[in-house]
C-alpha cells in the first residue's frame, strides 16, 4: 500500500561576517509574529527589529507578485543571535579551518524544517545600499520561488528574481526594493558576457553552470536582466513580466510565453547593455506593511531545556551530532521530558537508519507533548509496515491527523492520511488528497494517492486523470510503474462494469 516519501533535505547557505563559544546560560526568548517564530538571546529590541524586518520581506515579495506563495510548506524557525560568539557555538565548522568565512547568518534545511540563525548586531539600516543579510534574504525568497512556481520556470527568472529581492532595503518608514549589488555589477562588467537566448535557455543541468564562475557570471547576468525588466524605463515591462511568469507557470512553452508576452530575446540586447553600464539605477519605494507594529511584538522567557533542545535540533540538520548530542543531554537534565530532546535524538537516530530506535524516540516525543508536525509524520512512517492491521492503521491514522493539525501545509501528511483512511474506510478522504496536490501539484506521489482514493470510490474518470497527471510528472521508475499499475487498475473495472 502506498507511498511513503519524506527525506531530508540538506541545504547551506551563509553570508559573511568575521569569531568564538555562546554561554549555555544565556537567557533565551521567543518572539512570534503573524508568520515567524523567533528564538533569541539578543535584547529585546534587536529581537524586534529583526522579526519586523523578516515581516516586511514577506509582505514586500507578496506585494510585488500576488502568485507568490508566501507561507513555506515547511515551518521555518529563526535563531536570532546577539554576537560572533554565539554563532560560532551554533556553527562551529566555520571556525575550524583558518581563513573560513566568518558567516552573519547560516540557514540550513533539516528534515523536520527550515532554520535560519541569524547576527542581530549588525546595524541593517547603517549598511547604507547593500543588506549586510542579503543570503538570508537571497535563501528565504529562494523557497518562496520554488513552491510558488513550476519547477519548469526558467532557471534565469527565479535566480533573477530572488537576486533582485535579497538587497531589499528596510527603513523605518519605507522599503527600497532593487538596489544595485556591486559584486554582480562587475561581474557584468569585468567578464564575458552571455547573449540572451543563450542566457534563458540555460538550466540547472547545464555544464556552464558546474563552475563557480560560470555560476557567479549567471547569477549577475540574471540579477542585471530582470533587473531591467523590472524597473527600466519606468518600469513599463514590469507588467508583462508578471504575466510571462504566470504563463509559464500554468504550463505554456517557456520560449513561445516570452515571445508573447515581452517580445523576442534579441531585441533587448543593446538596451539590456545599456542600461547594466549605466552609473545610476532606478528602484522601487513603496510603504511599510503597518498592520505588523514592531513594538508590539510579544516576547516571552523560553525555558533553559526548550531552548537547549531547539540548539540540539539546529545542530542535527547542521549534521553535528557530537553538539547535538551535547545539547541533548542539557536539555535533558533541565527537563527529562523536554520533547525537543526527543525530536532531535530521533532525528540523529533516523539519519543513522537507526529504524527501531528513531521510533521509539519520535514516541517519547510525541507522549511528551511535541509540536513538530513532522515528528509525528515520521512516527507514521516508522510504524507502518505492509502487513499493517487495521489496529496498527488507525494508529498512523492518528498520528497523521495530528501532523495536519499542526502544519496545515504539510501535503506529504494530507496525501498520506487521505489514503489511510480510504482503506480504512472512515471520513472523507477525497478532499485530504487534493488538498496535498493543491499544495504541491508537481509531485506525482500526491497524484497518485489521489488516483487510488477516487478507484476505491468508483471516480473513475477522475482518478485516471490524476493517475496521468503523475506518470507524466514521475521522476522514479516506482511512480511511473505506480501509475500504470493504478491505469490498469482503472481499465480493468471499467470494462467490468466498475467491479474491482
Amino acid at each position: 500500500m502506498g507511498i511513503i516519501r519524506r527525506t531530508g533535505l540538506f541545504t547551506l547557505c551563509l553570508c559573511l561576517a568575521a569569531p568564538p563559544a555562546a554561554r549555555a546560560a544565556d537567557q533565551w526568548n521567543e518572539l512570534k509574529t503573524p508568520h515567524f517564530t523567533v528564538m533569541s538571546n539578543a535584547s529585546d529590541s534587536s529581537t524586534r527589529a529583526l522579526a519586523w524586518q523578516l515581516e516586511q520581506v514577506r509582505s514586500t515579495t507578496k506585494t510585488l507578485w500576488a502568485w507568490a506563495k508566501v507561507d513555506l510548506n515547511k515551518p521555518l524557525t529563526v535563531i536570532a543571535v546577539k554576537d560572533e560568539n554565539t554563532m560560532r557555538a551554533l556553527a562551529p565548522q566555520y571556525w575550524e579551518e583558518r581563513g573560513q568565512g566568518r558567516p552573519a547568518s547560516v540557514w540550513v534545511t533539516g528534515a523536520d524544517r527550515h532554520y535560519l540563525a541569524i547576527r542581530t548586531s549588525l546595524d541593517v539600516e547603517s549598511q547604507g545600499n547593500i543588506n549586510p543579510h542579503i543570503t538570508a534574504y537571497f535563501s528565504y525568497i529562494n523557497l518562496v520561488m520554488m513552491q510558488s512556481l513550476s519547477p519548469d520556470l526558467p532557471l534565469w527568472l527565479s535566480r533573477g528574481l530572488t537576486g533582485v529581492l535579497s538587497n531589499t532595503l528596510i527603513r523605518d518608514d519605507h522599503i527600497i526594493i532593487g538596489a544595485p549589488i556591486p559584486w554582480h555589477l562587475e561581474a557584468l562588467r569585468e567578464r564575458p558576457r552571455t547573449m540572451l537566448p543563450k542566457l534563458l535557455a540555460l538550466t540547472r543541468q547545464s555544464p556552464a553552470l558546474s563552475r563557480e564562475e560560470g555560476a557567479e557570471s549567471f547569477d549577475a547576468q540574471t540579477w542585471a536582466f530582470v533587473h531591467f525588466l523590472m524597473f527600466a524605463d519606468q518600469g513599463a515591462r514590469a507588467g508583462k513580466l508578471n504575466e510571462f511568469a504566470q504563463a509559464v507557470s500554468a504550463g505554456k512553452d517557456a520560449a513561445a510565453a516570452f515571445r508573447e508576452s515581452l517580445g523576442t530575446p534579441e531585441s533587448f540586447e543593446l538596451p539590456f547593455r545599456m542600461y547594466f553600464e549605466r552609473q545610476m539605477f532606478p528602484v522601487r519605494r513603496i510603504n511599510i506593511d503597518l498592520t505588523v507594529e514592531r513594538e508590539k511584538l510579544p516576547i516571552a522567557r523560553m525555558a533553559a531545556a526548550e531552548s537547549a533542545a531547539t540548539r540540539a535540533l539546529f545542530h542535527v540538520a547542521m549534521r553535528r551530532p557530537a553538539e547535538a548530542r551535547a545539547a541533548i543531554a542539557e536539555a535533558r537534565k533541565l527537563d527529562a521530558r523536554a520533547p525537543g530532546s526527543h525530536e532531535a535524538e530521533g532525528l540523529l537516530l533516523d539519519r543513522e537508519d537507526k529504524d527501531n530506535d528513531a521510533r521509539l524516540a519520535f514516541a517519547k516525543a510525541v507522549e511528551a507533548g511535541s509540536t513538530n508536525s513532522y515528528v509525528h509524520y515520521r512516527l507514521a512512517s516508522l510504524t507502518w509496515s505492509p502487513a499493517a492491521d487495521q489496529d496498527t492503521l488507525k494508529q498512523i491514522e492518528g498520528y497523521l491527523a495530528k501532523a495536519t493539525a499542526l502544519n496545515a501545509r504539510d501535503a506529504d501528511a494530507y496525501s498520506w492520511l487521505g489514503e489511510i483512511r480510504a482503506v480504512l474506510g472512515i471520513g472523507e478522504p477525497t478532499g485530504l488528497v487534493l488538498r496535498a496536490v493543491s499544495l504541491e501539484p508537481d509531485e506525482a506521489v500526491h497524484r497518485l494517492r489521489a488516483a487510488f482514493v477516487l478507484v476505491r470510490l468508483r471516480r473513475y474518470d477522475e482518478a485516471a486523470a490524476q493517475a496521468r497527471a503523475g506518470q507524466a510528472l514521475a521522476r522514479t521508475d516506482s511512480e511511473r510503474n505506480r501509475a500504470q499499475q493504478l491505469l490498469d487498475m482503472i481499465a480493468k473495472a471499467k470494462a467490468g462494469g466498475g467491479a474491482l
